[in-house]
C-alpha cells in the first residue's frame, strides 16, 4: 500500500465547550495512559472495515464529515492544564485529514492489522482531533476504511461504531446515526447527586470484594531495563466452535464460558483453588450507552470458584454468567475514591490489595458467532484444533505491564486469544501451557468430556 493524497474534511457542528473527565478518562490517565506518546504506552484504540457497496471517495469523505460533527468524542481536544492534567475541550468546527493509499491487490487480514498498527503508533498532540483516519482504494475505489482514536475518546466498541456509522453513511447518505450518549452528558451525571450515590455503591462494593480477592503477588521483574513482556497468542477456530457450542447448550453468555475455562486453566497452573479477576466490562446496558462513542469500559472484581471443577464445568459458567451480570452494575467505578479504598484495604491485609489479574474479552456480537457450524460433528471440532496457531512476541516494553492479561479480541471464524506479562512468575513457557489448557477444556467439554487431541500447538 501506498500513500497517494491528503483529503481535507470539514466538519461543522452546533455544540461546543469544555466538561470534566469522565471516571473512564480519569482511571485510565491514573493508570499510566499516555494518549500522546508514540508506540505501544498510548493505548489508542485501532480499527478497520470494509466498506459496503461500491461508495466513491466524495461519499466516504462526506460520511466521515457528518460523523464527527454527530459524535463529541471525535472533536474532542485533550490539552493540558498548569499541572500538566488533560482537560477535555469539544470544538464545534475543524479540518480532520483523511489518508488515501492505495494497493493494486486486495490486503490480506495480515497486511490490514498491520497498517492499522502502524496507524495507531503516533501519538496525538494536545490539539489533535482524536481521530486519525486513512481510506484504503483499489482501482481507484474505496474498499477499505482504517481508524486510530484518542483512548481518552473512544474504547475498542465504540471505534467499531464509529466505523460501522462511517460505512453505513458511504454508502446511504441518508443514514440515520441514531443517539447516545456524549461524553459531556456522562461526565454530568458522574458529578450529579445520583452518579455520587452510584459511586459510594460502588465503593461499598469494591472494598468487600478487595478484602476477599486475594490472589498471588505477581514478580516484578529485577529491573525495568532488563524486563522482557512474553506475550503469547493462539488463533483458533476450535474455541469459537466450542464455545459457540457451550453457551447454547449452557444457556450463557459466550464470554461467561470463556472467562471460566480461563479460570479453570490458571487455578490448576498455579495451584489454587478460586480465582478473582480483574474483569474490563463494557458498560453498555442501556441503549444511549450502547450507541456512545465515548470510552465507558470499567472494570470489576469477579470471583470465579474453580472448586466446582471440570465434573461442573456447565454449573461453573452459568455462576461466572451470573457474576458478570451482576458485576456489570458495579464496574464504573469513582478512581479516585477507588484508589483511597484500595491503600486503606491493603494496609488492612498487610500487602497490596491490587488484582493485577485482567481478563479482556471484547464484547461480541452474535452475528459473528459462526452457528450454524457450532453444531458439526466432534470430527470437525478435532480438525479444527488441528490448525489452531500459537505465536509468541517477546517485547521490551508493553502498555500491560505489571500484569497478566488474558484478552479475547476476536471471536469470528477464528477466535484470537492473547496471554501476556512481564512478571517473572511466568515465563512464555508458563504462558503457553495455559493457554493450551484453556482450548483443550473448551474442546474436552464440547465433545462431550472427551480427552482433547494434545497436539493443537504442534510445530508451533
Amino acid at each position: 500500500m501506498r500513500q497517494i493524497a491528503r483529503h481535507d474534511v470539514v466538519f461543522v457542528a452546533g455544540t461546543a465547550g469544555e466538561h470534566e473527565l469522565t471516571w473512564s478518562q480519569k482511571a485510565h490517565e491514573r493508570e499510566g495512559c499516555h494518549p500522546y506518546l508514540h508506540g505501544p504506552r498510548n493505548r489508542n484504540v485501532r480499527m478497520g472495515r470494509a466498506l459496503d457497496g461500491t461508495p466513491d471517495m466524495a461519499a466516504v469523505l462526506h460520511a466521515f464529515a457528518v460523523v464527527v460533527a454527530h459524535f463529541e468524542a471525535l472533536r474532542t481536544l485533550y490539552p493540558r492544564d498548569a499541572d500538566g492534567h488533560p482537560r477535555a475541550v469539544v470544538v464545534a468546527s475543524g479540518v480532520l485529514q483523511v489518508d488515501e493509499y492505495a494497493c493494486d491487490a486486495p490486503a490480506t487480514y495480515d497486511e490490514l492489522n498491520d497498517f492499522t498498527v502502524r496507524l495507531a503508533e503516533p501519538g496525538f498532540a494536545p490539539d489533535d482531533l482524536p481521530l486519525r483516519a486513512a481510506v484504503i482504494t483499489m482501482d481507484g475505489r474505496p474498499i477499505h476504511i482504517a481508524l486510530s482514536l484518542h483512548h481518552f475518546s473512544a474504547d475498542t466498541t465504540a471505534a467499531r461504531i464509529v466505523a460501522e456509522h462511517i460505512a453505513r453513511l458511504a454508502a446511504d447518505p441518508g443514514a440515520d446515526l441514531g443517539s447516545g450518549w456524549q461524553p459531556r452528558q456522562i461526565a454530568s451525571f458522574e458529578a450529579s447527586p445520583s452518579g455520587l450515590r452510584h459511586a459510594h455503591r460502588v465503593d461499598t462494593h469494591d472494598r468487600a470484594m478487595l478484602r476477599q480477592s486475594a490472589m498471588p503477588e505477581l514478580q516484578a521483574p529485577a529491573s525495568h531495563g532488563d524486563a522482557v513482556y512474553n506475550f503469547v497468542c493462539l488463533e483458533s477456530a476450535a474455541v469459537t466452535l466450542a464455545a459457540a457450542r457451550l453457551a447454547k447448550q449452557y444457556r450463557t453468555s459466550v464470554a461467561a464460558v470463556l472467562q471460566a475455562a480461563y479460570a479453570c486453566a490458571l487455578a490448576e497452573h498455579i495451584g489454587i483453588g478460586n480465582c478473582v479477576f480483574n474483569t474490563v466490562m463494557a458498560n453498555r446496558q442501556t441503549t444511549f450507552a450502547r450507541e456512545a462513542v465515548a470510552h465507558i469500559a470499567g472494570r470489576a472484581l469477579v470471583p470465579v470458584d474453580t472448586s466446582l471443577g471440570s465434573d461442573r464445568f456447565p454449573a461453573l459458567c452459568r455462576a461466572v454468567d451470573a457474576a458478570l451480570v451482576r458485576s456489570s452494575s458495579v464496574s464504573l467505578r469513582e478512581p479516585d475514591r477507588y484508589a483511597r479504598s484500595l491503600d486503606e484495604v491493603s494496609t488492612e491485609l498487610g500487602r497490596s490489595a491490587h488484582n493485577p489479574y485482567v481478563v479482556n474479552i471484547r464484547p461480541i456480537a452474535p452475528r459473528e458467532l459462526i452457528r450454524a457450524r457450532a453444531d458439526r460433528a466432534q470430527q470437525g471440532l478435532e480438525q479444527a484444533m488441528a490448525s489452531s496457531r500459537y505465536r509468541r512476541f517477546p517485547k521490551p516494553v508493553d502498555q500491560n505491564s505489571g500484569k497478566l492479561c488474558f484478552d479475547v479480541w476476536g471471536m469470528s471464524e477464528t477466535a484470537g486469544i492473547s496471554l501476556g506479562t512481564d512478571a517473572t512468575s511466568f515465563d512464555a513457557t508458563d504462558l503457553a501451557q495455559i493457554l493450551l489448557s484453556f482450548e483443550r477444556r473448551l474442546v474436552g467439554a464440547a465433545i462431550g468430556g472427551h480427552a482433547a487431541r494434545s497436539g493443537s500447538f504442534a510445530g508451533a
